[in-house]
Order: C-alpha cells, then structure tokens, then sequence
C-alpha cells in the first residue's frame, strides 16, 4: 500500500503516472477519484490506456458555468459552493466508495488507486474505519494507493510507501488561478 500526502501540489499528477506505467505493463488499473469535480484532464487519458475510471465528482450546482469559463478562459473561477459538500456529494462519495471496495477484493485488478480519499475522510464523507475495512479487505494481488491530504499517523502505519508532497511556492498565493492542462 503506498500514500501519497501532504500540500503540494502533484499528488494525483504522480498517481496518474503511475497508472501509467502500470497500464503500459499490461495491469488492470482502477482510478477512483473524489470530490475533484471531474474536470480533471487525466481522466480522459486515463479512460484511452484502457484504466477503469470512477469518480464521485464534487457536485457543484454551476458546474455547466465553470465547464463554459474552462473552455472559454482555460481556467476555472471555483464559486462557494464548489467548497460545501451537499446532499449529492454524500451519495456520489458512497457510491464511488463503494465501487473502490469491489475493485480493490475482487482480485480482477493488480493496481487500485483512490485519488483524494483523505480528503473524503477529512470531509466525513467517509470513515478511516471504513477504508481499513477495505484495506483489510482487498485481494494480495492488488496494490493499493491512497492519495490526499491530512493522511493519518495511523495510515501511514499501515503502509508499505509514504511519500509527503510539499508546497514550498505556487502562484496560486499570487492570485493565479488554476489552469486547464497545468493545475488539473
């Protein structure tokens, strides 16, 4: 089980190479992606090397407005209430969940990565109970990888990898949005 953790910026961006290189190797990859909204642009290249992909997006209620300013502006002015988790969120991080714990002990797929779960635990969308269920759970085959921010003392214990990323400068602190192909 590996973790990738901390404040930087690059966590998925690492994981996507990894599944990558996985899927370059011939392995049955499963990406499962929450809260992120689905505007991510490796999804849709992570779909053409043949990785199953599923995301328990971040429901926003002006996300046709934020698609309009990414391909108008090539980039995405976030509202309020891409930041409050709603009643949608609740259910599209569930089901998404749910599909990672199938995934990870069917023993069909060699790499599993769950892209931003810490965030869905620090969110209480999900429980650190839960996810060591699924840990506990999964097939020897599959190798696990679990990204975001805040991963517990805990977690990290109960992994073979830990691998923090931190933010030492990014212009965002200067008012710099981010940017269609760079930031997601």
């Amino acid at each position: 089980m590996h973790i990738l953790t901390g404040d930087g910026n690059g966590k998925t961006t690492s994981v996507v190479g990894i599944a990558a290189r996985a899927a370059g190797r011939g392995m049955k990859v499963a990406f499962v992606q929450f809260l992120k909204g689905g505007l991510s642009g490796e999804l849709a290249s992570l779909r053409q090397l043949g990785v199953t992909v599923v995301t328990g997006t971040k429901h926003c209620p002006h996300q046709q407005e934020h698609e309009r300013q990414l391909s108008e502006k090539g980039f995405v002015v976030f509202c309020k209430d891409c930041f409050v988790i709603n009643e949608k969120d609740k259910q599209l991080t569930a089901g998404a969940f749910k599909e990672a714990k199938k995934f990870a002990s069917s023993g069909n797929f060699d790499l599993v990565i769950l892209d931003e779960i810490f965030w869905a635990i620090l969110e209480k969308l999900i429980t650190e109970e839960q996810l060591l269920q699924l840990i506990k759970g999964k097939s020897p085959s599959c190798e696990l990888i679990l990204t975001g921010r805040g991963a517990s003392k805990e977690m990290e214990a109960a992994a073979d990898y830990v691998t923090y990323v931190g933010k030492v400068k990014h212009p965002f602190d200067k008012g710099t949005l981010s940017r269609a192909g760079i930031d997601y």
